[in-house]
């Protein structure tokens, strides 16, 4: 099992509690009356089997986890995730806006004057086209997002990871791996030979 812990209201900015939600199956398995270490610890103990903890940074969250279920990984949640990457940005943004504008103002072509009044923009060189190496490599990419695509279609439609692992020709563990992300791997060596 590899279950999402995030907490929830029972009473909004007075008492909280821990929901837990599969991730395999997109269904809550647990509501646990708080959010304490001991709490979270004691239920993943009665719950052994946890392989991966999807979580935000509460300390509790982690301390709980590492007690509970030491064997366990511990990753940050999609949502936490890319929320502090947005909060990151935010600041590398704010920190570096006068470099960020001064490279800004540098590719943005700047009109000259010419002689006789008229005001010319210089044109950008032209792309290159790109090398067979990168047109095969894009290729691939494509093969590998639309077989991803296609696996997790197949698992919204209810097949077992074991049925798409054998339709596809890859090893069970192989497509476990790609059912823990919604992101296409950017690399994938063991795709059978005919879909490279």
């Amino acid at each position: 099992m590899a279950p999402n812990l995030d907490d929830f209201a029972l009473r909004k900015r007075h008492t909280y509690g821990t929901i837990l939600v599969d991730l395999e199956r997109h269904q809550p398995v647990a509501l646990l009356p708080d959010q304490t270490v001991e709490t979270m610890a004691q239920w993943l103990r009665q719950h052994p089997g946890v392989e991966v903890l999807a979580r935000d940074r509460s300390q509790a969250y982690a301390d709980g986890a590492r007690q509970g279920a030491p064997a366990a990984t511990q990753v940050a949640d999609r949502f936490h995730l890319l929320e502090h990457l947005r909060e990151t940005l935010d600041q590398v943004f704010l920190t570096h806006e006068q470099a960020l504008e001064a490279v800004n103002t540098l590719r943005r072509p700047q009109p000259v004057r010419l002689p006789e009044g008229a005001v010319a923009v210089p044109v950008p060189p032209p792309v290159e086209p790109p090398t067979p190496a990168q047109q095969r490599a894009g290729h691939r990419q494509a093969r590998r997002q639309a077989l991803h695509t296609q696996v997790w279609a197949w698992h919204h439609q209810g097949w077992t990871a074991p049925a798409i692992a054998q339709q596809i020709g890859l090893s069970l563990r192989t497509m476990q791996r790609d059912l823990r992300t919604h992101f296409p791997p950017e690399f994938r060596h063991d795709f059978p030979a005919i879909l490279r």
